[in-house]
Formats: structure tokens, C-alpha cells, sequence
């Protein structure tokens, strides 16, 4: 029966580990990635529109009507460079009815293009939503990790730690990331 404790010990020290290690390697400066606009053809904007109405349509930003039309024409889309020889777009939401009141948190996709044919690697449904962080040098499956920002406050934001497991970019990790407004000194948090 002793043998249990020591069981318990070595699966909260594991689950710590697994915790705070993705982290281990984050910058907590805030050095935004530089993205560039993505070059869709009409025929791509088109299908791509077609393909996100159902993500949009009743999910987590609730919006209906008219408003998803909006959504719709208004996403702005990046060349988000994850994955060698692949294209890859991140899909962000205009301000409306999937956006934040201030601006910075919104619905984001994460989008594969074989061709016209849009494959879904990350969406709002999965907590893909905010701002985009950082992309990570670790590579997971031939794709990058993507960490993205929930902004709580002036100096208070939430971070997610984004991994690709072979299909879909997965949550692997929360952080908080806090600025002191006198020092600038940042700190980030494991949780």
C-alpha cells in the first residue's frame, strides 16, 4: 500500500512537467509576428466563404442574419507561415459580431488550402480566438506551434498554447501573462 503515494507523487510531478514545459521556451515580450496579406483568388475567397458560414452560423461568436454576411466579406486573411510547402492561412474576424468590443479578441481559423478545397486546422469552436502571439520555433506533425492572446485587461492577458496533432491544432497549455505598468517587467504564469 505504500507503493501508492509514491504513485500519486510522481504523476503530479509529470503533470507539472507537462504543464509548464511548452512554456519553458515562450518569449514574454510582446514581439507580434509580422504576417502578410494572403493572395486568394477569387474562386479560393469564394469557397472559403461558402465553408466558414457553417462554423459561423450558431457557434461560439453567436451570429446570425445579416451579420454573418458581414463576417464573411469582412475576414482578413494572412499567409501565416507554419508548415513548409504548405499554404496556410489564418482567417481573422472584422469587427462585429465576432470581435470584442475593443477590437482585440475575435474569432480566427486557421486554414489549409489544397487547390480551392479549405481545410479547417483551427477554429473558434476550439478556443482558436483572440489574437495571434507567436508562432514557436517546435514543430509538431511538420507544423508549428501558434500561441494566441485573450486580452483580459490593459495589462492582464490569458495565453493558449496551440499544438498540431496530425489533423487539428489542440490546446496544450494555459498561461497568463502580466505587465507591471511601472516597471514594464512582464511575467508569465504557467496554470
Amino acid at each position: 500500500m505504500r507503493i501508492y503515494p509514491a504513485v500519486a507523487l510522481v504523476l503530479i510531478a509529470v503533470t507539472a512537467q507537462a504543464q509548464s514545459a511548452p512554456w519553458s521556451q515562450v518569449n514574454p515580450a510582446l514581439d507580434l509576428p509580422r504576417l502578410e496579406s494572403a493572395n486568394l483568388t477569387p474562386a479560393q475567397l469564394n469557397s472559403v466563404g461558402k465553408f466558414l458560414r457553417k462554423y459561423v452560423a450558431g457557434g461560439a461568436w453567436d451570429c446570425s442574419g445579416d451579420e454573418i454576411d458581414e463576417l464573411i466579406h469582412g475576414l482578413s486573411y494572412s499567409a501565416i507561415p507554419v508548415a513548409q510547402g504548405q499554404n496556410v492561412i489564418l482567417a481573422e474576424a472584422p469587427a462585429g459580431c465576432a470581435r470584442g468590443g475593443q477590437g482585440s479578441n475575435g474569432a480566427m481559423w486557421l486554414i489549409r488550402l489544397n487547390g480551392n478545397k479549405p481545410i479547417v486546422l483551427a477554429d473558434p469552436e476550439d478556443r482558436f480566438e483572440g489574437w495571434l502571439f507567436s508562432i514557436q520555433p517546435t514543430v509538431s506533425h511538420g507544423y508549428r506551434d501558434i500561441i494566441l492572446g485573450w486580452h483580459m485587461g490593459a495589462f492582464d492577458q490569458n495565453l493558449t498554447y496551440f499544438r498540431f496533432d496530425g489533423k487539428h491544432y489542440d490546446a496544450i497549455g494555459v498561461a497568463q501573462l502580466i505587465t507591471d505598468p511601472d516597471t514594464e517587467k512582464t511575467t508569465l504564469t504557467p496554470r
